[in-house]
């Protein structure tokens, strides 16, 4: 069993993480950070062979938290998650001996071919996914649900939890919405609510989360009175490099060159 710590201060990524691990049976026992600063006390004070960290966080961003980590202890893999595309995090990464680097919002697929590669370079622990052989890892009590055949009567109560989910993220999407506060406004577990707002939507709680606030920066940028900076905060964006980053993975252009086309047409 490999000991893995998270860190990143989204309550939704974290929970996303931890969905993924369990519901794929991963042999990895997971310990969350909220920031970089309590990371790298966590990392003093307990042994962890992996380290996945987002770049942004407060009082210790990702990188410098990967650098002193390295320090620490030289042995240690480290995943760098962000939502920053740009080469300089790369590069940056790279010098530090990063194993994998993960752009947000994270692909599930992509996410477990990097935890399958990551397992190879633990001999004993290494693994090969075989659904008929489970890994001893507690799940979520909800998220056993999964397999069984819901009735009628659950399917409707399903699809109600998630047009409720989906009704009060239109209504907040300009906030910090965590997955464990939706879970809690339809009494369910994160787990379990993921589980069902995929099957139900086809996307993520946080894809569909961030491809409505980029729709709705569109339509902001579509109107010369806002400045994009107002435009980034008033779709629930704090920092403009990592809005500008998820409106060009979504438009294939930055919100100026966006605003631009718009007032040239």
């Amino acid at each position: 069993m490999l000991r893995m710590l998270v860190a990143d201060d989204d309550q939704n990524e974290r929970d996303g993480i931890r969905y993924l691990i369990e519901k794929h049976r991963l042999p990895m026992d997971i310990a969350e950070a909220r920031n970089g600063k309590q990371a790298l006390a966590m990392l003093q004070e307990m042994q962890f062979d992996v380290l996945l960290t987002d770049i942004r966080m407060p009082f210790m961003d990702g990188l410098q938290l990967a650098q002193e980590a390295r320090d620490l202890k030289p042995e240690l893999r480290i995943i760098i998650l962000s939502g920053h595309g740009e080469f300089e995090y790369a590069r940056r990464a790279i010098t530090l001996q990063v194993k994998h680097y993960l752009l947000k919002p994270i692909e599930p697929d992509e996410f477990l071919d990097v935890m399958r590669l990551l397992a190879t370079d633990f001999e004993p622990q290494s693994y090969s996914p075989q659904p008929s052989q489970p890994q001893p890892v507690k799940r979520y009590t909800a998220a056993a649900e999964e397999d069984a055949e819901p009735s009628g009567a659950e399917e409707a109560h399903r699809k109600r939890a998630v047009h409720e989910v989906i009704r009060l993220i239109e209504q907040q999407f300009d906030r910090d919405l965590s997955l464990d506060q939706l879970a809690r406004h339809v009494h369910l577990s994160g787990s379990y609510l993921s589980h069902i707002f995929k099957r139900t939507t086809g996307q993520s709680i946080v894809k569909y989360i961030n491809q409505l606030r980029m729709e709705k920066a569109q339509e902001l940028l579509n109107q010369n009175n806002y400045k994009i900076v107002d435009v980034c905060r008033m779709v629930g964006f704090a920092d403009m490099s990592y809005f500008g980053a998820m409106f060009k993975n979504h438009f294939g252009m930055t919100p100026a060159q966006y605003r631009e086309k718009v007032r040239s047409s």
